[in-house]
Parts: C-alpha cells; sequence; structure tokens
C-alpha cells in the first residue's frame, strides 16, 4: 500500500503549476503528479548537496 499524507498547499496551487510551465507536459500531470515531481526534484537536491560537503567527495592536492 502507497503511503499517503495529508498537505496543506493554501498560497501554493500557482506556484506549482508554474513550476516547470515551460514543459508542455507538465500541464497534462494531475496535481499529485507535480507534486511528487517536484519533491523528487528537491530530495535529489539536498542529497547531492550533502554528498559534495563530505570530505570524502572532495580530492586534496598535495603539492
Amino acid at each position: 500500500m502507497a503511503d499517503r499524507v495529508t498537505v496543506d498547499i493554501e498560497g501554493l496551487r500557482e506556484r506549482i503549476d508554474e513550476a516547470y510551465s515551460d514543459n508542455p507536459l507538465w500541464t497534462e500531470l494531475s496535481l499529485a503528479q507535480k507534486l511528487r515531481r517536484l519533491l523528487l526534484d528537491g530530495l535529489e537536491k539536498v542529497e547531492g548537496d550533502r554528498l559534495s560537503k563530505t570530505p570524502s567527495s572532495t580530492s586534496k592536492v598535495d603539492s
């Protein structure tokens, strides 16, 4: 069974609809699909930022 949450999006509907408005397929997605895509994009950004801050991901050059 899928995990479900109730989310208050008051004041966000227009921003959600315009997030990827340059992509014609975006307008065909349901609100739930748009929210899922935005969540995934946000998570990927956070994970990428976290990985780039780990000491093992930065290389040191010895002189």
